[in-house]
This record gives structure tokens, sequence and C-alpha cells, in this order.
């Protein structure tokens, strides 16, 4: 299956691989996200010993990967013998003269300490050895146990100080999953997304031949979906007390966003939510915020869902389980889906638009942004879309995914309530973006031609960034 997306990632992990020293990588995210296929790719035509952990025993772990060093760089009577990580790894040095720039990744980092607590003391004192040194050798260690593979890092770990490069493997943005939809419109690419997000292992799953309803009925809509219990999957895998996780997703699926509101409907008490929150933050399965314009210590922040599949799967997939295991997927997708589903993309247009900002915006405005983000909280306003650019200009937008257009009237709106707002009080020279699936009417058309710092914003721009 051909490697897409992943541009930026793989340009950094090539760069590591092309240096002519050692190289300790450490590489995490969560699970789906697509690292392994990810490394495999960065080490294509480079020699290369490939490694997976398992749940299994210390001894079991290490007797494959010594089998998987010998059918990468061949075997000799002393890897045999060889019965400690440390004495293999040492093997793999020696050898790796001959294979100059030779990989060796150790997939699933976490399992193996399971039962070798100790394996980053070893990985420690082999790599300030210098063995590594003769053929340039690269060690990577990737896991999908964030914390674990954070705390590699963390200065009371052996192996602090010395990871020549780290990466935080997140989803996919939207222009790269396009690409696994070459035949989708711009409006579908960007509700395809809305659905399955940016994880690779979803988007595979697709049919690109076959229509997002139908995609959308076979994974998730059918009792033998794929995809059907995926969220619940996802949290019995990754955390204790999933049910309780779940309940907390939920409730902010359903529009709680604050801690307050989330442990109300929960029925408990604010701070003992706040641990649960911060796991599913670290996950990226949540994401939280404050309005730009906010006092510094403000403590006020608002939480939302940032995995699709979870947003999509809580909103219509999990009210409807019965009438899924029945038969009826889809009537549930012509009955429920498609008549709310312009309310539910009313909602998630907003980080999808926020994106575009972050990575995206100099494409339309000719300069990175510095900082983005939202307003909200005031009585009579917020704003969907704000922020800095690097040269000091504020910019302010609003997005709409809906049937009518863009107006005047929307413009001189947006403009009176940045004005209304402290962030970029004083500030000259703003700018102000559009984000519309409708268009916009033929005068506010006319006007952006005439107005350098009034841009609109298409669906087809967001998928396919052009200046």
């Amino acid at each position: 299956m051909q490697f897409l997306g992943r541009d930026r990632e793989l340009k950094l992990v090539r760069i590591e691989l092309d240096s002519q020293r050692p190289s300790l990588i450490i590489v995490f995210g969560r699970r789906r996200i697509g690292k392994s296929r990810f490394l495999r790719e960065a080490a294509k035509t480079r020699p290369e010993i490939y490694f997976q952990a398992t749940r299994v025993s210390s001894l079991l772990n290490l007797e494959q990967f010594k089998s998987d060093v010998g059918k990468a760089i061949g075997s000799k009577p002393q890897l045999e013998a060889l019965s400690s990580w440390e004495g293999v790894l040492h093997y793999v040095a020696e050898r790796a003269g001959e294979h100059p720039g030779l990989i060796v990744t150790i997939d699933e980092f976490p399992y193996l300490l399971d039962n070798e607590p100790a394996l980053p003391s070893i990985v420690q004192k082999f790599w300030d050895s210098g063995a590594l040194a003769d053929g340039a050798m690269k060690l990577i260690l990737c896991g999908s146990a964030i914390s674990q593979m954070e705390d590699l890092l963390a200065e009371r770990n052996p192996l602090y100080g010395r990871k020549t490069l780290s990466l935080d493997m997140k989803a996919l943005p939207l222009v790269d999953v396009a690409k696994f939809f070459p035949e989708y419109t711009a409006d579908d690419i960007i509700r395809t997304y809305a659905i399955f997000g940016g994880i690779p292992y979803y988007l595979q799953l697709c049919d690109a031949q076959e229509p997002l309803r139908n995609n959308v009925i076979k994974l998730l809509l059918t009792e033998t979906g794929t995809l059907i219990d995926e969220p619940n999957t996802l949290l019995q895998t990754e955390l204790r007390e999933p049910s309780f996780y779940s309940s907390v997703v939920a409730a902010i699926s359903d529009g709680c966003n604050t801690k307050s509101e989330i442990a109300n409907r929960l029925g408990v008490k604010a701070d003992g939510i706040g641990p649960y929150l911060a796991k599913l933050l670290a996950l990226d399965l949540i994401e939280n915020s404050k309005s730009l314009d906010a006092d510094e210590k403000g403590r006020n922040r608002r939480y939302r869902v940032a995995d699709s599949l979870m947003s999509f799967w809580h909103r219509f997939v999990r009210p409807n389980l019965s009438a899924i295991s029945s038969g009826f997927g889809e009537e549930v997708y012509d009955r429920v889906v498609e008549p709310r589903f312009s309310e539910y993309m009313g909602i998630a247009f907003e980080p999808i638009t926020l994106q575009f900002a972050r990575l995206h915006l100099q494409e339309v405005l000719a300069v990175p942004t510095q900082e983005v983000g939202q307003i909200w909280g005031h009585a009579d306003f917020d704003i969907d879309v704000a922020g800095r650019l690097l040269d000091g200009a504020f910019f302010y937008g609003e997005c709409k995914w809906r049937s009518r257009v863009i107006d005047l009237g929307h413009v001189r709106l947006l403009r009176e309530r940045s004005e209304k707002t402290t962030y970029g009080e004083g500030a000259t020279g703003k700018h102000y973006l559009f984000f519309s699936r409708s268009g916009f009417s033929s005068d506010v058309e006319s006007l952006a031609k005439e107005d350098e710092r009034l841009h609109l914003i298409t669906p087809e721009t967001l998928v396919k960034p052009r200046r």
C-alpha cells in the first residue's frame, strides 16, 4: 500500500538518519497513528533491523530480537550464545561497521519494560560506551504508551539528555487526508475528516472508490463493522477504568465543555476529574483551550473532543447501537446521521479552520502564524478563529458550514467584534478571514478584491492550500 503524507516528519527523520554520527531517536504517539508504517517508510532502502516487541517474557522477546538480527545482518555462533540485551546490542554495534548507518528499530519498547524494567539503564550504558560510533548506528525506540515514552526523556530517566531526535506523532492534517481520496470533492474530504479524523488506520479502511455514506455504514453502522466499537477498544487498551473515561468523553461530546459542567454531568467533584482529563489530553482524545483575550492567570478552560471518530461515535453511533445491531444501519444513516450532519459539521468545522490557520495561513497572508486560537466568554459574541502573525499583525475569522453565503453583514459584524475584544487592542492593519462552505455574496467578493486584508477561504483552499 502506498505511503501517504507525513512529508515534514519524514524529512526530519531522514536528515537524522543521513547524519554521519550515531543516533538515538525516540518516537511516540497514540495507537493507530501509523508510527510503525512511518518508520518502515523512513528506513526504506537503508540497512535495517526491525523488531516489534510483544507482551511476552523478556527471554522470548530477546530470542525474537536475536532472530530478527540474524535475518537482517546474518547470524554468527556468538550471537546464538548471547543471553542479555546488552550483549546483543553490542554484537549489533560490532557488525554495524559492515552496514554503515544501520538502523535498529525497537517498536513497542514499553512492552519490554514490563519484564525488563532496567532496560533504559542498559540502553544508556550501551549508548555511553561509544560502541555505536564505528558504523554510525541508528537506534530507534518507538512506543504507543505515551507516558512511558515521554518518561524516557525525563530528567530522572537514565536516557535523559541522550536522544538526538524525538518525534511526537500526531494525527494527519486535512491536506494529507485528502491524498487518500483523490476522487472526492473538497466538501466530501472535509466531511470524511470530520468523521474519521487524521488517523491512517481508519482512513485505510475506507474505500476511496465508494461514497462516504457507504464507508460510514460499512465501518460504523453495521454490527460487524471494523470500527463500531473502536472508541471503547482504544480506551480499554490505553486506560484503567475505561467506562468512566468513556463517560467523560460522552459528557464533552454532549456539550459539557468546562471541568465543572463535566463533573456535574457525571455526579462527581470537579477536583477529582482532573487526572482523567489529563490522561485524555495526553492521548490527544480531547483538547482544551482558553480564550485568547483571557487573563494569563485565568483557569477557566473549554474542553472539546479532539478525536473525530470518537466525537462522531458518541453523537451518532452510541445512541443507536440497538438499531444498528438489529441490522438498521442504513436507516440510521438516512434518518439520523444525514438530517443532523450539518449541525454536527457546524461544530466540527471550527477545529478544521483552526488547523488551517496554524499550518497554512502563510499561503493566504504570506506570513506564518505565531499563535492561533479562539475568543469566547463574552456575553454577546465569540470569534471562531483569531491569532497573531509572526510580523505582529492580528487576524480574526468566522467559519460557516451552512447553506447561506457570507454577506456584508457578516463582514461588518466581525469587524465590530474585533474591536470589542482586548486581543489585538489598538493594533492597526487587522486581517479578516471568512471560511465558508457555501461561498460569498457578490458584494463581499468585490470588496475582497479591493481590500487586501479581507480573505475569503473555500473548502477547496482548505483541502489544497495555495498561495
